[in-house]
């Protein structure tokens, strides 16, 4: 199984280099390395199946080097089953949206991933300053739904990530940004600088470099959250990046 691993992985890069090279002939190994934030040794491992392919490294290749969703899953398809901790990620439906459109349900997601987490409706509800009954109900809403099961006395999340559609019109995802902004605004008001980062730009724009734009801030994310999801986890953090226009368009003055 090694093998054939590593030989799927090893042509599926060697055909991305070669496809880099043709457009830039000095692009190199080493530069393929550095363009997806991997060692050249520890690539090399990776390539010849001398190292298992692990769902962090599957991400720094598949945002490093920017794959279409036909390459994303032939990648994740290979990682080692020794490192796959759950499911792949779930996209969710309205309907489960409208559910769980509200911070501390995916609050609580995040809290299960940290090695200190205790299944204890009490001690979620100190962590998360939340009261108590709305912990046990949102426990409830995540096991009907199937992104938390019970192991023993404990609990586990039944997929690695949650993602929304993405420029589809929804009521429910409007709700959950709501949720965040709300939530920041008490964040903002009661918490040292030393813990937080707020900040805001304006600028002047042109708007058909939107898609462009919005692909850029997805990137951003997906890389942040790599980095400071790397090591131990002790606290659970929200990231918002709004980007949003001032003046009102053409189309929506009044008539």
């Amino acid at each position: 199984m090694g093998d054939f691993v590593s030989n799927q992985f090893g042509a599926l890069l060697k055909n991305k280099l070669e496809e880099i090279q043709k457009k830039n002939p000095r692009f190199s190994f080493r530069s393929l390395a550095k363009k997806v934030g991997i060692s050249p040794g520890c690539l090399n491992e990776l390539m010849h199946g001398k190292r298992p392919l692990s769902e962090f490294y599957a991400n720094k290749i598949v945002l490093g080097l920017e794959l279409g969703a036909e390459e994303r899953n032939e990648v994740y398809s290979l990682i080692s089953t020794r490192s796959r901790k759950f499911a792949a990620q779930k996209t969710l439906a309205e309907k489960e949206l409208e559910l769980i459109a509200s911070w501390e349900h995916f609050a609580i997601l995040n809290l299960i991933r940290m090695k200190t987490f205790k299944p204890e409706p009490e001690w979620i509800a100190e962590r998360l300053a939340l009261p108590l009954e709305k912990v046990q109900q949102s426990l409830e809403l995540l096991l009907d739904l199937g992104f938390i099961k019970r192991k023993g006395n404990s609990i586990a999340r039944s997929v690695a990530s949650l993602a929304t559609t993405t420029d589809i019109p929804s009521e429910a995802l409007v709700q959950a940004h709501v949720s965040d902004m709300h939530k920041a605004i008490e964040v903002l008001k009661r918490t040292p600088i030393d813990r937080r980062d707020y900040s805001a730009i304006t600028m002047a724009i042109n708007p058909h470099k939107m898609e462009e734009a919005k692909n850029l801030i997805k990137k951003f994310r997906r890389k942040f959250s790599m980095l400071v999801e790397e090591g131990d986890m002790t606290e659970v953090y929200n990231l918002n990046i709004q980007f949003f226009p001032l003046t009102v368009t053409e189309s929506e003055k009044p008539l």
